[in-house]
This record gives C-alpha cells, sequence and structure tokens, in this order.
C-alpha cells in the first residue's frame, strides 16, 4: 500500500508539479494509467487553482487491490463540481467529463472541497 500527499501552490504551476508526481508513479501504475491519472489530476487541479481557495493538495492511496485513489482538495468556496454543458460560447467545462469517462470511479466530498477519482489496474 502507497499513501502520498503533495501541498501545491495555488498558481499557475501547480497542474505541472502535481504531473510530474503522478508519472513518477509510472512503475506502480503502469503506462497507460499513469497517463490516465497524469491527465484527470492535472484537470482537476487546475479546477482547484481556478476556481477553489485555500492551499491545494493532492494525496495519492493504492490499496492491497492496487485500485489507485487520487484525490485533490482545496478550503472550498467556489461552486460545486459537477457535469456541465460543453460547448457554445463557454470555454471549458471538460474537466468532470474526461473523469467520468475515464476514471473506474469518481466523486465529490464537501467537508471543504475534495474531488477524488479512482483507476482500477
Amino acid at each position: 500500500m502507497l499513501s502520498l500527499t503533495l501541498a501545491l501552490e495555488r498558481d499557475v504551476d501547480a497542474p505541472a508539479r502535481a504531473r510530474t508526481m503522478i508519472r513518477g508513479l509510472k512503475p506502480l501504475l503502469g503506462a497507460e494509467r499513469t497517463e490516465d491519472a497524469t491527465l484527470l489530476v492535472s484537470e482537476l487541479v487546475t479546477n482547484a487553482v481556478k476556481y477553489g481557495s485555500g492551499p491545494v493538495e493532492l494525496h495519492v492511496e493504492t490499496g492491497d487491490d492496487l485500485r489507485s485513489r487520487f484525490t485533490i482538495s482545496d478550503a472550498g468556496g467556489g461552486e460545486t463540481p459537477a457535469l456541465r454543458e460543453t460547448g457554445g460560447k463557454r470555454s471549458g467545462g471538460y474537466g468532470l467529463h474526461l473523469v467520468d469517462r475515464i476514471a473506474d470511479d469518481w466523486g465529490v466530498t464537501h467537508a471543504s472541497m475534495h474531488v477524488w477519482f479512482e483507476l482500477k489496474p
């Protein structure tokens, strides 16, 4: 079992720092799941920096069944993350759609703001 936490500065470089951490897990996750995790973490960290408040944290846990859970958290204060219409005059809005399609499971915890997803091997 593995448990890692990365505290991220709330700045434009936060997604890149998170991607670097996730890419370092390639021996554990495998090539395909590392790419999936890198994309989804990047999207969610970007959202946390853009819409959240307070410090941003990335927490990764793997269990004995090799399922990996990735949690991105901040102090909240923004809109509750939810799937929304994409396209039209609004730009963006694709992050949670990617999470919904790629992750094996995902959700939002509102204690502060935690968005998590799981990937199976």
